[in-house]
């Protein structure tokens, strides 16, 4: 069963993060020129979202399915919590097949360093929201 209790609550811990990194600086920078356009697929809630880096936008439910996108990635909304914790070894978790990524993986893959810097912001909203449930250990 899953933390989040439906994909509302998904877009809204998780996408709020996504808009929060197309707004910050260092992924505007790395993500110029590219056309990264990301379409995230998450299961257990299912919930979807466009990641449009070049337009620093994001995208919720099924009008994210109606943007086209350079880069696919599939995983568990609870894996997305983990993720966004520091909790969840991306690279590792592509090779367990919990994490699938398909198109343009190098663009992409160069963005993780980059997320470490908001793993406390994510933390901290979870806090704030009264949301200790959604923490790892």
């Amino acid at each position: 069963m899953s933390a989040f209790k439906d994909a509302d609550e998904v877009y809204e811990y998780i996408g709020k993060m996504f808009e929060t990194a197309t707004q910050t600086p260092s992924f505007v920078e790395a993500t110029e020129g590219t056309n990264l356009v990301v379409l995230l697929k998450q299961t257990s809630p299912d919930a979807t979202m466009l990641i449009d880096f070049p337009k620093q936008t994001v995208v919720t439910g099924d009008a994210a399915l109606e943007g086209k996108h350079t880069v696919q990635l599939r995983m568990s909304s609870d894996n997305a919590n983990k993720f966004w914790q520091g909790k969840l070894n991306f690279t590792l978790a592509m090779a367990q097949r919990k994490v699938k990524l398909d198109g343009k993986r190098s663009t992409a893959l160069k963005l993780l360093p980059l997320t470490e810097d908001l793993f406390e912001t994510y933390r901290q909203r979870l806090k704030e929201s009264g949301r200790e449930d959604l923490l790892v250990a």
